[in-house]
């Protein structure tokens, strides 16, 4: 009878646990240990971990700025088609890092390495675990912003005192992302599983106002890209590159600010359900 009693107050004590917010459970000291476990790792290998955000984006301008740019002979929404596609080369490199740190270099600390087993023996939770792997994502993502902003600086796509803002909505959509990919790593459990998530995050890319404008697409497609958090985090850094802000940029901020929180709290959900439950 006491047993059973113990079993059901453990129970009701776990239910209201779950009802509570994930992120309430965030204990920042543990979540800032972890990340500066993951700093120490990083520091190990971060030469041939730069090579990437220094090389792709150069190779990105030319293609897509001068190349397909060169025989765009009109102005793109009143600027010049490298500054257009330079908020689309900034945006799809810094949300890519933070996609890939929260999908594939998560699994394998989760499954191959059992870094979050090791971690979870600790005192550490799993939402501050969860909130160091995100914070961890948004800093390598914030890293690749700098260097790709001067990348963009050099090459003219910048044009006003605002650009040095760019990375600021990159850095939301960054944690919008990697919630969402870090959520979905918890749910997998075939590491080719990531494929089909790769798939549609590749493919929604072309139609989120990267490399052209929406205006062009079939208004279904327009309706969908338009609902989709990366359009308005493009968006946003195109509006500090250029300097040119409009009333739906407020709101493009507080959907991106609300579907990263939204997610953010999934991942940490999901996380808890994977490792402990």
């Amino acid at each position: 009878m006491v047993g059973s009693e113990t079993v059901a107050t453990e129970r009701s004590a776990w239910n209201r646990e779950e009802r509570a917010l994930a992120i309430l459970r965030v204990d920042a000291r543990d979540a800032f240990a972890v990340w500066q476990r993951n700093l120490q790792v990083y520091l190990r290998t971060w030469k041939m971990q730069l090579a990437a955000p220094l090389i792709e984006p150069i190779f990105t301008v030319f293609a897509f700025g001068w190349g397909v740019g060169s025989l765009i002979t009109s102005r793109v929404e009143n600027i010049s088609y490298l500054s257009f596609v330079g908020a689309g080369v900034l945006a799809f490199t810094v949300i890519m890092r933070s996609l890939f740190e929260t999908t594939y270099s998560a699994y394998f600390r989760m499954v191959y390495q059992s870094t979050y087993d090791a971690i979870l023996a600790t005192p550490v939770n799993a939402e501050s675990l969860a909130m160091a792997e995100i914070a961890w994502a948004v800093s390598k993502a914030a890293l690749d912003a700098v260097i790709i902003l001067l990348i963009l600086l050099i090459f003219g796509a910048a044009t006003s005192p605002f650009a040095i803002l760019a990375p600021l909505p990159l850095l939301l959509g960054s944690f919008f992302i990697a919630g969402l990919s870090l959520g979905i790593t918890a749910h997998v459990h075939d590491i080719d599983s990531f494929n089909l998530y790769l798939a549609i995050f590749f493919s929604s890319i072309f139609i989120c106002g990267a490399w052209f404008p929406l205006d062009v697409l079939p208004p279904v497609l327009r309706w969908i890209a338009r609902g989709l958090p990366l359009t308005s985090a493009i968006d946003l850094a195109r509006a500090c590159l250029t300097g040119k802000f409009f009333m739906r940029h407020l709101y493009e901020l507080l959907y991106l600010l609300i579907m990263a929180l939204i997610f953010v709290e999934w991942a940490m959900r999901s996380l808890r359900r994977r490792m402990v439950a």
